[in-house]
């Protein structure tokens, strides 16, 4: 049976993505004995024509779509993108009666709504290289898909139950460099990501995590990720690797593991993470980080309050992300902290006990990501939130992008207190990690193989905003 695996996300900045959800899918649906063919319309400047060449030459009996992300969650500048993937539903459907099934983080979040909105036929909810076979086992044969409960069909009232793979040693490679170009990646400055665990032991209330992996962790062998980092490194020149589990330093004992594998393959590369939490971490794993060739931090504390930080449901203190700042830097290690301003009990005493904490624990090398409103996604406890405080009317549409934005603050003074924080230089805000200059400077970046962390250069970015004319951000742009 001939499957297409379309990758429909084709968001590009501030770097595009290396679908590495699809790539594990189409390894998978390989391993059952299908016949699968990646399109990737991540570079594709007309996707009807691709889409249209795909399906004439590959004539699939299943076409399956990744949706990453319901839109870019920003609150100063939002992009909607469902409705691409339900243009390109509709392409498929012109050229096919292939059956239409849509999977992927976005899906997983709420899916019979993304169903009825994109217009496919099928969903596949949870772990895709699990969830996908079985549907396409039964569409093979035409059998009954009634019984499979990480499926979701259109007009179905029941909800699906996410598919879990319990034994993730169990799962194929992703082999992203069989799937894709994954060279056209590399020079864009996408780093090649690894995942080490599936799923968040956390409870914080604006997180969709739960939905995707679920709260329970299931681990892969530090041996098996380093073996699958040096294979990467050896066979196609990698140099930049990302580890993009929701939390990379939980379980603390798997992330000392995993540092130390890294360090026993020998391999000289850039490594990163978009997960350290301040809950979990010693001096001891800065160190082997350090070692292991960590040079890209991001840590997300959200707030430098603790009464914020206790209404986030983060799990750590203030003062507990002021030791890590310290440890980090006694590690030689530059950090990107990642701040959410706006949330439930933020006000302007809080935001300035977050620009306090800035200026007194993070050290010069260091950088800020300010995100302005907290996107409410359905079924988190922050939509309970916001709908006991009328932020979100009965009956609105839990796909329309909607944020959380506390009464006690406004967009623009809360942008006016950062701006003016003594640390303004180093702070760059998630509206600009969209525009053509983040984009390109990235990609220089990467030509140039320069070892300091990608957003190393924020203040040069700054220095050049204001020149060229931009000054402060605009909340209604």
């Amino acid at each position: 049976m001939r499957v297409l695996l379309i990758n429909t996300n084709q968001e590009r900045a501030p770097q595009p993505v290396i679908p590495l959800g699809l790539c594990l899918v189409a390894s998978a649906v390989e391993g059952y004995g299908f016949k699968p063919h990646v399109l990737d319309l991540c570079f594709s400047r007309r996707p009807d024509l691709a889409i249209a060449r795909a399906i004439a030459q590959w004539q699939p009996r299943a076409i399956c779509l990744s949706i990453r992300n319901l839109d870019n969650g920003d609150y100063l500048a939002t992009r909607r993108y469902l409705p691409g993937a339900a243009e390109i539903v509709r392409l498929c459907r012109a050229h096919s009666t292939a059956p239409l099934i849509i999977g992927g983080p976005a899906v997983s979040i709420a899916p019979a709504h993304v169903l009825n909105r994109v217009g496919a036929d099928y969903a596949v909810v949870g772990d895709g290289e699990k969830a996908l076979p079985e549907l396409l086992s039964r569409l093979a044969v035409g059998g009954d898909i009634s019984d499979l409960a990480s499926v979701c069909s259109n007009g179905s009232q029941t909800p699906a139950e996410p598919a879990r793979i319990t034994d993730l040693q169990a799962t194929l490679s992703a082999q992203p460099c069989r799937w894709l170009d994954i060279g056209r990646y590399l020079r864009a400055g996408s780093p090649y990501p690894v995942q080490s665990k599936r799923g968040c032991a956390f409870e914080c209330i604006y997180c969709t995590y739960r939905f995707i992996e679920g709260s329970a962790y299931r681990l892969r062998s530090p041996e098996t990720v380093a073996a699958e980092i040096r294979e990467a490194h050896r066979r196609w020149g990698v140099r930049r690797f990302e580890f993009v589990d929701s939390i990379f330093n939980h379980p603390l004992d798997h992330a000392i593991g995993i540092c130390e594998a890294i360090i026993h393959t020998g391999v000289r590369a850039g490594f990163g993470t978009s997960g350290l939490n301040p809950a979990a971490a010693t001096p001891e794993l800065f160190d082997l980080m350090k070692r292991a060739g960590f040079d890209a931090v991001v840590c997300t504390p959200d707030s430098g309050s603790d009464a914020v930080l206790s209404r986030l449901r983060k799990g750590f203190t203030a003062s507990h992300a002021a030791q890590v700042a310290a440890w980090a830097r006694n590690a030689d290690l530059p950090t990107l902290w990642s701040f959410l301003l706006g949330g439930p009990g933020e006000s302007e005493a809080t935001i300035r006990e977050t620009i306090e904490f800035m200026d007194r624990a993070l050290g010069p090398r260091d950088r800020i990501l300010c995100t302005v409103g907290l996107r409410i996604y359905p079924g988190t406890p922050l939509e309970e939130i916001a709908r006991e405080e009328g932020v979100l009317p009965a009956g609105s549409d839990p796909l329309e992008p909607g944020f959380y934005l506390s009464p006690q603050v406004s967009a623009s003074r809360t942008l006016e207190l950062i701006e003016d924080a003594p640390r303004s230089a180093q702070m760059i805000h998630l509206h600009a990690l969209q525009q053509p200059l983040i984009t390109w400077g990235l990609r220089l970046h990467s030509v140039l193989h320069l070892r300091r962390p990608p957003w190393s250069a924020v203040p040069l970015y700054n220095r050049m905003r204001r020149a060229l004319g931009r000054g402060r951000i605009n909340p209604a742009a």
